[in-house]
């Protein structure tokens, strides 16, 4: 697919639920803890889809829950399972399991340097379930995704950030920039957000980044979000924009319309035939999952994204993904 996409092509992808339950199998797996600073021990899930030919290549797609949520609330939510047997891809769905210090119940530590940085952490423990995974299946390497909802949607920018020579793209729903910090989401109605500066997100996104250029990334967000603002979107669009050089090559574009009685604005930065950087916005849904079956924190009347994140994320493998050559090492020294 292609950027120059019809709105009502684009409709037809946001209108298809599921049309029947998943066939496969969901595998459920303990991760000792690693060597990485920061580590523990991690639970996961593995959908495996119906029809699944053990010797051929397949993508992977890892899918990180928010807060108050397991890693099989998001696996009921979004549909990917059902997708998944049609498209013939592996499902990934880790979970935090146990943490330290001061969260919200279930909560990615997005905002933590600890785990947000390349080598430490809860961003190097999800990576360590990829790699057991791709140890378990024949896992195509070029074809490997992240996207998630809220705390998990920051999770998998921070993926993409430490992990730019390993992720092709990804998606982050109701998600927040790289180096933002917890302030920036709603705790209440009476609070009001504090947000970093461009400047200061651009500077941190870049050194973790270390030279590489960002994954192709997919931003999803509703108006009536309470929880992360259009403010806190626009930092996270904007600065990937930055740091990927969008605003000085390539192409900007925007399609609007109509599905399941909602309207919808997807806008698209392309560079090299790539859709580098997406964003969809919709109308008046509150935080969580839009357009999946329902279930915790879902929209299920919302339009259907999981096919547009797919549609994305096959986009994505195509491009060029840039080597890291900065030893481990320097790496964590730069990081911040």
């Amino acid at each position: 697919m292609n950027p120059t996409l019809s709105a009502s092509t684009l409709a037809d992808l946001f209108v298809r639920h599921p049309a029947r339950s998943a066939q496969g199998v969901s595998l459920d797996s303990t991760l000792p803890p690693g060597t990485n600073p920061h580590s523990r021990e991690r639970n996961y899930r593995l959908y495996v889809p119906e029809g699944h030919d053990p010797g051929k290549p397949a993508s992977l797609l890892v899918v990180l829950h928010g807060c108050h949520q397991t890693n099989e609330d998001i696996q009921k939510i979004t549909g990917f399972d059902t997708l998944a047997d049609k498209e013939q891809f592996l499902v990934l769905y880790p979970y935090v399991t146990s943490y330290s210090g001061y969260r919200a119940r279930e909560c990615w530590g997005w905002w933590i340097k600890a785990h947000r940085t390349r080598g430490r952490g809860e961003v190097e423990d999800i990576w360590r379930m990829v790699e057991k995974v791709q140890q378990d299946y024949v896992v195509d390497s070029s074809r490997l995704y992240v996207c998630g909802l809220s705390s998990g949607g920051a999770m998998a920018v921070n993926c993409l950030v430490a992990h730019p020579d390993r992720f092709a793209g990804g998606a982050s729903v109701a998600g927040l920039a790289y180096g933002e910090s917890p302030s920036a989401v709603r705790g209440s109605a009476f609070s009001m957000p504090r947000y970093h500066s461009l400047q200061r997100l651009c500077s941190v996104t870049n050194r973790n980044l270390a030279g590489a250029a960002p994954p192709n990334l997919l931003i999803i967000h509703s108006d009536g979000d309470q929880v992360v603002s259009d403010k806190a979107t626009d930092n996270l669009e904007q600065s990937w924009r930055e740091v990927a050089g969008l605003d000085s090559q390539g192409s900007h574009w925007q399609i609007d319309g109509d599905a399941n009685g909602a309207s919808w604005a997807l806008t698209g930065h392309t560079n090299d035939n790539q859709p580098r950087l997406l964003r969809l916005e919709t109308p008046g849904f509150p935080h969580g999952w839009l357009g999946g079956p329902e279930g915790q924190h879902s929209s299920p009347d919302a339009p259907c994204i999981s096919e547009l994140i797919w549609w994305h994320l096959n986009a994505s493998a195509s491009r060029e993904r840039s080597q890291i050559e900065t030893p481990r090492e320097q790496l964590l020294q730069k990081a911040s």
